[in-house]
């Protein structure tokens, strides 16, 4: 496993330089080959490599392999190097949208799937409902580590004119009695950058958050 950590590091950090090369944009929507280095972080890259199947649905699967560096450059020694994963993902005829995702750590034995659907109604010209329910679950095959089972029920009512969408959620894990509930408020100032802010009640305590999102392609 020593051997496998250490080559994952190196392919890794001979990716880091792709990242700013144009090679690293070659990828075509239609190749069925995957090459996506990325900059998670200031000092976190990761590299995903793998292969698509020509078929209707979107079927994929690969590996990740990540990095971490401290500030001064030293690459920090870790068990999370590498994660084999495949995805799922298909479109029915009545437009739900359903994905399945499934991942395997060889260094610690951990191991990831997550399920959900999204259906979406027109409830006026203005004004979409979007349904997302969704389940995951993750264990440790190496250490007899059960882990938990989480299903997330989730709302949205999306103002379309101005994007704006009202969100309400419910958290069930297994093992705890409780159902975690959210509720908030999400606005896409624009393409690429949306805020948000929540209310979460968990146990007996509510928490506030505000938040940003960016995503951004080249």
């Amino acid at each position: 496993m020593k051997a496998f950590a250490r080559a994952a590091r190196a392919a890794l950090a001979v990716s880091t330089i792709l990242l700013i090369l144009p090679a690293a944009e070659a990828q075509a929507d239609d190749s069925l080959l995957i090459w996506s280095p990325a900059k998670l972080s200031s000092y976190a890259y990761r590299l995903r490599m793998g292969a698509k199947a020509a078929t209707a649905a979107e079927m994929s699967a690969g590996v990740d392999v990540s990095i971490t560096t401290s500030s001064t450059g030293r690459i920090r020694d870790t068990r999370d190097n590498a994660r084999l994963w495949a995805e799922l993902r298909g479109q029915g005829h009545s437009g739900i949208e359903r994905s399945a995702t499934a991942g395997y750590n060889p260094l610690t034995g951990r191991v990831s799937a997550s399920a959900g659907v999204s259906r979406r109604w027109m409830a006026s010209p203005s004004f979409d409902v979007v349904v997302t329910p969704s389940v995951s679950a993750d264990a440790n095959v190496r250490h007899g580590y059960r882990g938990s089972v989480r299903m997330v029920q989730k709302a949205q009512l999306q103002a379309l004119p101005t994007g704006t969408s009202f969100v309400a959620a419910g958290t069930a894990v297994s093992g705890d009695r409780r159902i975690g509930t959210e509720f908030g408020i999400e606005q896409r100032v624009f393409e690429g950058l949306d805020l948000g802010a929540s209310v979460r009640r968990q146990e007996a305590g509510l928490t506030g958050t505000i938040r940003a999102r960016l995503r951004f392609a080249w």
